[in-house]
């Protein structure tokens, strides 16, 4: 289980390795070891001696304490510099493998076993010692492999060191990484690297540099210009694209409706709310449906009459909607009307929109016309029986006339005996007097 959670330096040199605060600590098996003399370990303070390293003794272990510098920063930090700084390093790390001139100690290339300095530069971290620590010995081949994939995981990183370094073949790489796997030698590789760098530098040299400061003013600067210039930029497109083309509909749509062009008053509002028209674009689109619409005689008439610069704003809207076809909204409007004919010519043109409306299965239209018929039978019956009311109505109305029209001779005929009754007394009182 241990050895499955082993990391690839841990495997390659037998050993467990302990990250502190204080820096790293290296504990070998001395059983494990092929040293003779434990003064053969004093080599590794030949090499990278910006690292302190203290060796210490047990009996059964060799503890092995390395302690980097405070600005020495891990393979991951390396990860998050800037692309340039990332290849640059990686240049060093090759520069630095190939000019190790020192044949006793032994290279143990990984990412866990490199550490960098603030300059980027390289620097091992546990270096093998011949016969007496591992790596015992430098395999050429391995070297370079190795060297390779941890380049990889530096500059390209969408893998793992080992992915690179075991199943590159096997793995979806970029033509970079693919140009670094395909080199096969030190000068080739060290070729690749230096291509790139001169091409990011020639790419860096075409940006403008300037303060970090500046740059955050000058950021926050646009970003508040682009919130203030929302709302105007709302404001301009909703001119352009909808206020402007929506007036010029209506003042065109008036210029055909003083000429007597009715269909050209539709066809200019025909993509318009009625809703949101001014009243009298409302008047005139309401005219010219009703022009086109077919009424016959006396009902003709009522209805041009009725439109008028003083009708209802919902009036207008009915004929509109009926003009367009948008029979459940005409409906819905004579319904806030309350105005039973409106309703009714309503569902009859609705009841032959559902007709000739292909969308509609068999089994729908049929069922939608039922609804349509029954609703025209309700409306129908109840203006039946308010005709036959109003026929009533008329009845006493003309017999309270007729009696009436009797009665007046009879009154006459008495106010005249009453007159006459009064004439012959006064007549009377004048002969009495007369005699006296």
């Amino acid at each position: 289980m241990d050895e499955l959670k082993s990391s690839y330096l841990e495997k390659k040199i037998e050993a467990h390795m302990v990250k502190d605060d204080g820096g790293y600590l290296f504990v070998f098996q001395r059983a494990k070891l092929s040293m003779q003399d434990p003064m053969e370990l004093q080599l590794i303070h030949e090499a990278d001696d910006a690292l302190r390293k203290h060796i210490e003794m047990t009996e059964d272990e060799v503890h092995i304490r390395v302690n980097p510098p405070a600005s020495f920063f891990v393979f991951s930090r390396a990860r998050e510099k800037n692309v340039i700084g990332r290849w640059l390093s990686a240049y060093q790390v090759v520069k630095k493998i190939r000019n190790h001139q020192l044949t006793r100690l032994m290279l143990a290339v990984c990412p866990e076993n490199i550490v960098f300095d603030p300059s980027m530069s390289p620097y091992f971290l546990h270096y093998g010692v011949r016969d007496s620590l591992p790596p015992y010995e430098q395999d050429q081949d391995t070297l370079f492999r190795e060297t390779k994939a941890l380049i990889l995981a530096l500059v390209d990183g969408q893998h793992s060191f080992e992915d690179y370094l075991l199943y590159h073949q096997t793995l979806k790489l970029s033509n970079e990484a693919q140009s670094i796997l395909a080199a096969g030698t030190w000068d080739e590789l060290s070729t690749v690297i230096q291509s790139r760098i001169d091409a990011l530098e020639k790419e860096e040299k075409a940006f403008v540099h300037i303060p970090e400061k500046k740059w955050k003013t000058a950021r926050y600067t646009l970003i508040g210009t682009m919130i203030a210039l929302v709302p105007l930029l709302f404001f301009t497109i909703y001119t352009l694209f909808i206020s402007q083309p929506r007036q010029a509909a209506y003042v065109g749509s008036g210029e055909s409706f003083l000429k007597q062009k009715y269909s050209e008053v539709i066809d200019r509002l025909e993509n318009h709310d009625p809703k949101k028209m001014p009243y009298v674009v409302q008047y005139e689109l309401a005219k010219s449906y009703v022009r086109y619409e077919p009424l016959k005689g006396v009902g003709r008439k009522n209805v041009e009459n009725a439109i008028t610069l003083q009708t209802d704003s919902q009036y207008l809207l009915y004929w509109i909607y009926i003009g367009r076809g948008e029979n459940e909204d005409a409906i819905d409007m004579a319904r806030i009307m309350e105005d039973r004919e409106l309703i009714m010519y309503g569902l009859i043109n609705e009841k032959e929109q559902i007709k000739l409306d292909d969308k509609l299965s068999g089994e729908e239209k049929e069922t939608r016309l039922k609804e349509v018929d029954t609703e025209l039978t309700q409306y129908e019956k109840e203006r039946k029986e308010l005709e036959k009311q109003l026929d009533e109505q008329k009845e006493r109305n003309l017999e309270n006339s007729n009696v009436e029209a009797e009665a007046k001779p009879a009154a006459k005929e008495e106010g005249e005996k009453e007159q006459s009754k009064d004439s012959i007394k006064k007549t009377s009182e004048e002969k009495e007097k007369s005699k006296e």
